[in-house]
């Protein structure tokens, strides 16, 4: 038992490394600003990452992407990604947030790269929102390992 054990422990601990995931991206379309506050989870190849963000949508926005990483032993790796965000919370004309869960939703396709360092992996990315209102981001973040 303790070594079959032990073996799902090794087999499972690269999934189970992750990180902090912060960023700002720039709505291509609009040349609005948002930023994002989430969590990485790494594996190899996938890794998955779940976020929010702050500005998308015209307030609060939640969203899940999944990445696949074909290089993920080198320096410089590239990335794919896809998932899907939807609106939580809508920013009214006066101040405030308002509650909308779900009234929007798109899906997400993603091109980045990241630089692979010790304690912390920047990266820049593109993606494209498909959805009732598509529209493109760039953008710069990080991630930083707990």
């Amino acid at each position: 038992m303790k070594r079959v054990l032990m073996v799902l422990v090794i087999l499972l601990a690269p999934a189970l490394a992750g990180g902090l995931d912060l960023g700002i991206y720039d709505i291509l379309s609009t040349g609005g600003f948002s930023g994002q506050l989430g969590f990485y989870v790494e594996g190899d190849p996938l890794a998955a990452r779940g976020r929010l963000l702050f500005g998308e949508g015209g307030g609060l926005m939640a969203g899940l992407d999944l990445l696949y990483r074909p290089l993920g032993g080198f320096i410089v790796e590239p990335y794919l990604g896809a998932g899907a965000e939807t609106l939580i919370a809508r920013q009214k004309s006066v101040g405030g947030l308002e509650m909308a869960v779900g009234e929007q939703s798109y899906a997400v396709g993603t091109l980045g790269l990241a630089l692979r360092l010790p304690a912390i992996r920047p990266y820049a990315e593109l993606s494209y929102c498909y959805g009732a209102g598509s529209y493109a981001k760039a953008g710069l973040g990080f991630v930083w390992w707990w």
